[in-house]
């Protein structure tokens, strides 16, 4: 029976060290009192709601991060339904914050929010300590600075050169993730780089430095989007072969399976064969093929479509041969549509199942149009996003 109690009286006090555990915020602020609220953590571009609650009639509330959250270290937000927000420091410190009537926020128990508020608030130059997050967001803050310095002055080459050398040797992107100020920084980065090529060459130096899983998978997802949405081809046949060789996303899914298919149909390689085309891309007797992915409700497809039929006799005579491929998923509509388009019959495809058609997945298309330039022997030259862009006198060995 003795075994027994002290089992219980074990057990009570490994509970009660769990809770004691739990990470608590208490918050004051007279000024918002009998408001909405709701707790964010920041995670790269993503922002998690963790907390909601309701201000007292004091303006007070004891905030509780979930067990889930147990672990983050960065900037929170304390968002107040038609009032302030209140931006601190979260690393595992059992904490207390109030709003003076100077409007001025007071930090108990919190080396970290001290330490930051000590600066925003009074201009204060603390000793650092990098054993804290805050130095680390301070520096965060002073980069981002410099990025919009850089981009939108004329400053010396030397300030470039640094700006530059600072994101590819030394800019924390572990730390940057939880900061508040992800987007801000890697925007900065991509308006950094003079052209493509040398944008995915910095951005794969600096992957190669990201410790964290989680980080890594969210930076390679924004790299997707970015080349995607700027039609950035020579920066993606950078970035997404690094993703894909570094073995860190054993299993892409969405957006990443279809850059990892994508980056198969690179310069120099052969296209894929067509799926539902009559006379394959190797036996049509063309100096060229212009292969056009394109959605039926697009609006820029529309508009590069229309360049397409305007230049369309021009690219006959000059042997070019054209095949679209619709994400249509309606036989009448797609039919309707491609009456318009002057190229033969046969060369105009449509299988009905949108972007999970064979041709649209083994191609890797993220978005539309897309246009792949082929040469007479179905070897990719190269991949577009505009019909302006597409230079018809190139070849492979450019």
């Amino acid at each position: 029976m003795m075994k027994i109690y002290r089992y219980i009286i074990l057990s009570v006090c490994l509970v009660a060290t769990v809770v004691a555990k739990t990470q608590t915020i208490k918050v004051k602020l007279p000024a918002e009192a009998n408001k909405d609220y709701v707790l964010i953590l920041n995670k790269g571009i993503k922002q998690d709601t963790i907390v909601k609650g309701h201000l007292s009639f004091l303006g007070e509330a004891v905030l509780n991060i979930p067990k889930k959250d147990a672990g983050y270290i960065g900037m929170g937000t304390l968002l107040i339904n038609e009032g302030a927000h209140v931006n601190f420091i979260i690393n595992n410190e059992n904490f207390e914050v109030e709003q003076g009537d100077d409007k001025k926020y007071q930090f108990t128990h919190s080396r970290e929010n001290e330490y930051l508020y000590s600066i925003m608030q009074n201009g204060a130059h603390p000793t650092d300590d990098t054993s804290l997050y805050a130095p680390h967001f301070v520096g965060f803050i002073r980069y981002m600075q410099a990025l919009n310095r850089v981009s939108t002055n004329n400053v010396s080459l030397m300030e470039k050169a640094n700006v530059r050398s600072y994101a590819l040797d030394q800019l924390d992107m572990d730390r940057l993730y939880t900061s508040s100020i992800w987007y801000n920084v890697i925007d900065g980065i991509v308006r950094l780089g003079p052209d493509q090529e040398s944008f995915g060459s910095n951005m794969v130096q600096i992957m190669k430095r990201i410790k964290s899983q989680e980080v890594f998978e969210h930076l390679a997802d924004n790299l997707v989007t970015i080349t995607e949405q700027y039609g950035w081809d020579d920066a993606f046949d950078i970035i997404v072969p690094y993703i894909q060789e570094s073995g860190r996303i054993e299993f892409p899914q969405g957006k990443m399976y279809s850059a990892f298919s994508m980056a198969k149909v690179k310069k120099g390689t052969y296209a894929p064969i067509i799926d539902g085309l009559k006379t394959p891309l190797k036996g049509a007797k063309a100096n060229k093929t212009l292969l056009v992915f394109y959605q039926p409700d697009c609006e820029n497809c529309h508009i590069q479509l229309e360049k397409l039929i305007k230049n369309y006799s021009k690219l006959n005579q000059m042997g070019v041969r054209v095949v679209s491929l619709s994400s249509d998923h309606e036989k009448e509509m797609f039919e309707k549509d491609v009456k318009r388009f002057p190229w033969a019959e046969e060369d105009k495809l449509c299988d009905y199942k949108g972007f999970a058609g064979v041709n649209f997945i083994n191609y890797g298309i993220m978005s539309t149009p897309t246009f792949f330039l082929l040469d007479k022997d179905s070897r990719v030259i190269k991949r577009y996003a505009l019909f302006a862009d597409i230079d018809f006198s190139s070849g492979i060995s450019e």
